[in-house]
């Protein structure tokens, strides 16, 4: 069965914060920030939320995809493809181009990017630590 991947209202940034906070942590997208538009999902049959990415920091002629995340509990069953096949589809349709950011430890991420026809090109980012 085909999930049901579909664009989240305004109403959904406490659900897609709760599963990021679960399901990937780290993930430099999160709602409500700037330059994250818009965020995919899909529901469970219950009607929970249990994957999702996001249109975050797209520029004129590339999109750009960031903060897939899937409830540990959901993964395996191809959610994560799906969610990424539906933002690639609609970020090619607007910008011509699409990327994405993904740590080379993830070799989960890695493997769905792959399977979907990215290519790999190294680059060198940091992230800002608030020094404590």
């Amino acid at each position: 069965m085909k999930p049901d991947v579909a664009w989240l209202g305004p109403g959904a940034e406490g659900e897609v914060a709760a599963v990021l906070a679960v399901a990937n942590p780290d993930a430099y997208a999160r709602p409500g920030m700037p330059g994250v538009t818009r965020w995919a999902g899909v529901r469970d049959d219950a009607g929970r939320l249990v994957a999702v990415g996001a249109d975050a920091w797209s520029a004129p002629t590339v999109g750009f995809v960031g903060g897939v995340a899937t409830l540990p509990e959901a993964r395996g069953s191809g959610l994560a493809g799906a969610i990424c096949r539906f933002l690639t589809a609609d970020l090619l349709d607007r910008h011509g181009r699409v990327s994405l950011m993904v740590d080379d430890v993830n070799a989960a991420a890695l493997a769905v990017y792959r399977r979907l026809g990215y290519t790999r090109r190294p680059v060198a980012a940091t992230r800002a630590v608030p020094a404590t």
